[in-house]
C-alpha cells in the first residue's frame, strides 16, 4: 500500500508551491540562483559543505543539482561521469515501468486444466497449469479461491494429474550479470522467475524442538553448534537445497533463505493448501489426445503503483528486476516503438538491449551501461545527469504523483526513515539511496526553505571514510542546498 508519504503535509507543499502551474500562471519565488560549478571556481571560494567533493580520501563523485521550474542547473561536479549506482537505478527502472506500463498494469498468473471432470468420482482426469508473468507479490492466499473455483463451482475432490508451469524458471535468467555467488542465498538476491511465490523466499525456523521451513521447501539442514556464538549464520550452499546454519542454538532462530528451485517452490505450496481445501492432487502423469487448455482462474496483482512503492519504499531487489522484466517484454511488443526489437530472441542480453533502447529514448539519456533492474550488478554504470534527467522528466510526466509518492522521505516509513534527521531536511526529502561496499548515492527531489522544488543526484564511489562519515556529508550538502537555494 502507499506510504503515509502520500498523506503528509510536505507531500502536499512539494506539489503546490512555488513553479505549479495553475489556469497558465506559473508563480515562483524571488530567489536568484547562483551556479557553481566546481571546475570554474577555487576550491578555497567553495562552501564548506561541499568542500569533501575536493578530498582525496572520499572517493570518486558525480553530483548534479537542478531546478526543476526554471530548468537550470544550479551546481555540477562530474556530472556526466559513469560510477556505480547501486539501488539508485531502481530510480529509472521504476520510472520506465511508470512510462511503458502505466499506474494501473497489473501482473497475471492464470490458472489453466485440460482432460474432463468426472462428476460422480469428483475428480478432474487432467493437469493443473500455471501461466505466469512474474508478479512479485503473489503469495499462498492465492490458493483459497483457486481452490475455491474447483472445489465450490466444479465439485472437484481429486486431481488425477499433474501441476504443470506453462512458464518454466530458466536459471540463465535467474540473476542480473555480475551478481556475487556469496550473496545468492540471501534475501534481497532471490532467484527471478515468471511464477514466484513470497519473493522466493522460505522462512527456516529452528529451536530446540525442531525446525520448520514455511512455505514448505524441501531444504536439508545441517546444524553447526558453536557454543559462544551470539545469533545465528545461515548460509545456502550456492547450486544446492543444503543450508548450513551456525549457531549456539540456545534460543530460536530465525532467517529467510532464498530457493533454489521456484517451480517446485510453488508446486509444493499449492498442493499443501489444495490439501486444506480438502482437494487431493494424484500427481500422476496425464496424457491427453485433446490439448486444450481451459482458463478457470485468473489472479491480479496489486496495480503497478503500489508495486513501485515497494521497489522504491523498500528497495525490494525482487520486485524490481520483476518490473524491469516485464518493461522490457511490452515495450518489445510495440513495434511502433521498437521497430526492429519486436522478433528478438528473449534472451537476459537482449533484455538489457531492449531497456537500454527504451532508456534512451524516453529519456534522452545515453552512454550508460545496465545490467540488472535492481542495481545489485557492479557493472551498472550511470551519471547524476543521467539521473537528474529521469527525475526530471518524471516530473513532467501526468504519473509525477505516483512517482514521487514511491519515494522515502527521512523519518518515515522506507530507506530513509533513521537517515538525515537534521531539521533543516525534515518534510523536505523525497529520495532513492543507493549502497554497496564502498558505494553511497542519494538521488531525488527537494524543497528548499525558499520553496524551490530541486532535483538532485549525488553519487560517492570508493570513497575511504566509514559509511556513516560518508552519510554525514551527504547530509551535509543537502543541508547547504536546502537552506540557500
Amino acid at each position: 500500500m502507499l506510504r503515509s508519504i502520500i498523506l503528509s503535509f510536505s507531500f502536499f507543499l512539494f506539489l503546490s508551491c512555488s513553479g505549479t502551474k495553475e489556469l497558465g500562471k506559473e508563480t515562483r519565488s524571488p530567489y536568484e540562483p547562483v551556479k557553481l560549478r566546481i571546475k570554474d571556481i577555487d576550491i578555497s571560494d567553495l562552501p564548506a559543505e561541499l568542500t569533501v567533493l575536493s578530498d582525496p580520501r572520499s572517493g570518486m563523485w558525480s553530483v548534479e543539482f537542478y531546478d526543476l521550474d526554471r530548468k537550470e542547473t544550479l551546481f555540477e561536479y562530474n556530472k556526466n561521469k559513469n560510477l556505480l549506482p547501486a539501488s539508485n537505478l531502481k530510480i529509472i527502472t521504476t520510472a520506465a515501468a511508470l512510462k511503458v506500463l502505466g499506474t494501473d498494469y497489473r501482473f497475471e498468473t492464470e490458472f489453466l486444466t485440460d482432460g474432463y471432470i468426472d462428476r460422480e468420482q469428483r475428480t478432474l482426469f487432467g493437469n493443473l497449469y500455471v501461466r505466469g508473468s512474474g508478479d512479485p507479490s503473489l503469495n499462498p492466499g492465492v490458493f483459497k479461491p483457486v481452490a475455491d473455483s474447483l472445489k465450490a463451482a466444479k465439485g472437484i475432490d481429486f486431481i488425477e494429474g499433474e501441476i504443470k508451469i506453462l512458464t518454466p524458471f530458466k536459471q540463465e535468467e535467474a540473476y542480473g550479470k555480475s551478481w556475487d555467488i556469496d550473496d545468492i542465498p540471501y534475501y534481497f538476491s532471490a532467484v527471478i522467475s515468471p511464477v514466484t511465490l513470497s519473493e522466493n523466499l522460505a522462512r527456516i525456523d529452528i529451536s530446540k524442538t525442531g525446525s520448520e521451513i514455511s512455505p514448505y521447501y524441501p531444504f536439508r539442514l545441517g546444524l553447526d553448534t558453536i557454543p559462544e556464538m551470539k545469533g545465528a549464520d545461515f548460509y545456502r550452499l550456492p547450486g544446492t537445497d543444503s543450508v548450513v546454519v551456525r549457531s549456539a542454538f540456545k534460543e530460536k532462530q530465525t532467517c529467510y533463505i532464498t530457493v533454489r528451485d521456484p517451480d517446485l517452490f510453488f508446486k509444493n505450496s499449492l498442493i499443501k493448501h489444495f490439501a486444506k481445501s480438502n482437494i487431493t492432487i494424484r500427481n500422476r502423469e496425464i496424457v491427453s489426445a485433446d490439448t486444450t487448455r481451459y482458463p478457470f482462474y485468473t489472479h491480479y496483482s496489486d496495480s503497478l503503483y503500489k508495486l513501485i512503492d515497494k521497489c522504491n519504499g523498500e528497495s525490494n531487489n525482487l520486485y524490481a528486476e520483476q518490473v524491469f522484466r516485464e518493461v522490457a517484454e511490452v515495450f518489445a511488443k510495440d513495434t511502433a516503438l521498437t521497430d526492429s526489437l519486436e522478433n528478438i530472441p528473449a534472451t537476459y542480453n537482449n533484455l538489457i538491449r531492449i531497456n537500454s533502447d527504451l532508456y534512451s529514448r524516453i529519456f534522452g539519456i545515453s552512454n550508460f551501461t545496465i545490467s540488472d533492474g535492481s542495481g545489485l550488478s557492479r557493472q551498472n554504470l550511470m551519471s547524476a545527469n543521467k539521473f537528474v534527467k529521469v527525475l526530471a522528466a518524471m516530473y513532467d510526466d501526468p504519473d509525477f504523483v505516483t512517482y514521487l509518492s514511491s519515494l522515502p522521505q527521512p523519518g518515515n516509513e522506507g530507506t530513509l526513515r533513521n537517515r538525515f534527521k537534521d531539521k533543516d531536511l525534515q518534510n523536505r526529502i523525497f529520495a532513492k539511496t543507493g549502497a554497496l561496499t564502498s558505494i553511497n548515492c542519494i538521488s531525488g527531489y527537494i524543497l528548499t526553505k525558499n520553496n524551490n522544488r530541486l532535483a538532485f543526484s549525488i553519487m560517492n564511489n570508493f570513497y575511504n571514510f566509514g559509511r556513516s562519515k560518508t552519510n554525514e556529508y551527504l547530509e551535509d550538502i543537502l543541508i547547504y542546498f536546502s537552506n540557500n537555494f
